[in-house]
């Protein structure tokens, strides 16, 4: 809102709004009662000088390069920091192990013997673990990905910061 200046007998420059035309206030100096124009002649008065004047706007460019770099070097590193985090395998080892337990010896070596080749000890990959392969091997290369973002978040980050600490040409 405009604030025109108002000047008291005393020299003290007294800033009045519109809303106070034609009423009375009082001097901040010596606090003698001022009687304030009509509108008509207050807005014939100089203007108060805004204090911002000069200085930087409250929001620009680097600041927004900053905010977005750290958001985004958060938002990123968190993302890829989960994808790296430990997934259960397909394959429930402890109940393979409860059910040999009850099994002999003889039973087990039968098993073996039946299911897998004679020619080695090796088994076909079942279709459940090739995909938790997959879905690993994906994980892992999204988790780069998106660790190498956030790094491009710092950058913009530290080049927002750049801006905002370099002086103004």
């Amino acid at each position: 809102m405009k604030e025109y200046q108002l000047t008291c007998q005393c020299g003290e420059m007294v800033p009045v709004r519109a809303g106070q035309a034609g009423g009375e206030i009082f001097c901040s100096g010596c606090g003698n009662r001022l009687a304030v124009p009509k509108f008509g002649e207050l807005s014939r008065l100089p203007l108060v000088e805004e204090q911002n004047s000069g200085s930087h706007p409250a929001w620009n460019s680097s600041k927004a390069l900053v905010l977005l770099g750290f958001v985004a070097f958060l938002v990123f590193m968190a993302a890829g920091v989960w994808l790296r985090l430990p997934t259960q395998s397909p394959v429930q080892a402890a109940a393979i192990r409860k059910q040999m337990a009850k099994k002999t010896n003889a039973e087990i070596y039968d098993a073996w013997k039946n299911h897998f080749s004679k020619a080695t000890v090796e088994r076909p990959q079942w279709v459940v673990e090739k995909r938790y392969a997959q879905q690993t091997y994906l994980r892992q290369g999204a988790s780069w990905v998106l660790l190498l973002l956030s790094g491009v978040g710092v950058v913009c980050g530290l080049i927002g910061i750049s801006g905002l600490v370099r002086p103004s040409r």
